[in-house]
């Protein structure tokens, strides 16, 4: 079978269009998985009074305090985020924030920032 000159061009733009299609989707997965991943390190919020705390329960990893953020805040408020102030392994204890309102129900999330996934995302309600 024999094609026509116009029939020939057409296949040959769509075979260069599904090899720039694969290509494009080969970088996009490289750029997006890129080489960070989150480390090995089991947290939980703990309330401890009128404070709450950052407690390790397992893991294998650490993370560097310019690495992490985290966030504690009224349930319906806007998060303000703080830096990580010191190294997590899987021996972290720490104290978040203190003083907080009894009976009041507050958000808190401790994030990875290399990729953007949460150590912890949880409500505390403190008694």
């Amino acid at each position: 079978m024999r094609l026509s000159k116009k029939g020939q061009g057409a296949t040959e733009y769509l075979l260069m269009l599904a090899a720039v299609l694969v290509i494009v989707a080969i970088a996009v997965y490289y750029v997006t998985a890129g080489g960070a991943a989150k480390p090995n390190i089991q947290l939980t919020a703990v309330v401890d009074g009128t404070s709450i705390k950052l407690v390790a329960t397992g893991g294998t990893d650490t993370c560097p305090a310019n690495d992490w953020k985290y966030a504690v805040y009224l349930e319906n408020a806007s998060p303000t985020w703080d830096d990580g102030t010191a190294t997590l392994s899987s021996t972290t204890d720490m104290v978040l924030k203190s003083n907080l309102a009894a009976g009041t129900t507050y958000k808190v999330r401790v994030q990875h920032i290399p990729t953007g996934q949460y150590f912890v995302d949880t409500t505390k309600t403190i008694a």
